[in-house]
């Protein structure tokens, strides 16, 4: 009995050994060449988004209260990975265009900086266990850590409005409204990647 017990024991550990050597091959991945590098083809609106230098910084001025900073391939492509090499960004959307319907989709938000140390910004995100199809994506940019939040007494209709204050000074009664004024936004690289079978 136990000498029967014995060779199914040593039986099943010879199958999952030789199923691990099948499978290990077909389970295991690597991420791709980095395809967001304009040597692949890829446009950025500013060009220091994706030249491969982590030296360079992209920037991007407030126009009508929007600062976006986008990418777009020379084909639709599977994405899985993204990477933002950060240089003043606080708050912020990472989307891609739908091809079927045409719209833009948030797959990733930004509200708080982690682990930062004595830091002013998070200086990496690393975005994964993305799976999506695309041939655009952007960074929708809604703080940075040098916007400045000031009092204002009438809004425009793109002020971004945080607070508002009422009351009375002097016997006046008066209102006023807490508005970012916002600067321009930086991004060192934006890296995007695909998983491809070993």
């Amino acid at each position: 009995m136990i000498c029967q017990q014995l060779k199914i024991g040593c039986v099943f550990v010879m199958c999952v050994s030789l199923a691990g050597c099948v499978w290990a091959p077909v389970l295991s991945n690597q991420w791709g060449e980095n395809f967001a590098l304009a040597a692949y083809g890829t446009e950025a609106n500013h060009p220091s988004l994706n030249d491969g230098n982590l030296e360079t910084v992209s920037v991007v001025y407030p126009i009508e209260g929007e600062r976006i900073f986008t990418l777009k391939f020379v084909a639709v492509k599977p994405i899985q990975k993204i990477v933002i090499h950060n240089e003043n960004l606080f708050r912020f959307n990472v989307d891609y265009l739908d091809t079927e319907t045409g719209e833009w989709k948030t797959v990733y938000e930004v509200r708080q900086r982690r682990d930062i140390g004595k830091e002013r910004v998070q200086l990496k995100y690393v975005i994964d266990r993305l799976n999506f199809q695309t041939n655009m994506i952007r960074i929708k940019v809604l703080r940075t850590v040098d916007d400045r939040v000031v009092s204002k007494g009438t809004v425009r209709p793109n002020d971004k409005v945080v607070n508002y204050q009422k009351g009375t000074f002097l016997g006046h009664y008066e209102e006023h409204f807490r508005v970012i004024n916002p600067a321009m936004a930086g991004v060192r690289e934006i890296e995007v990647y695909h998983l491809v079978a070993k």
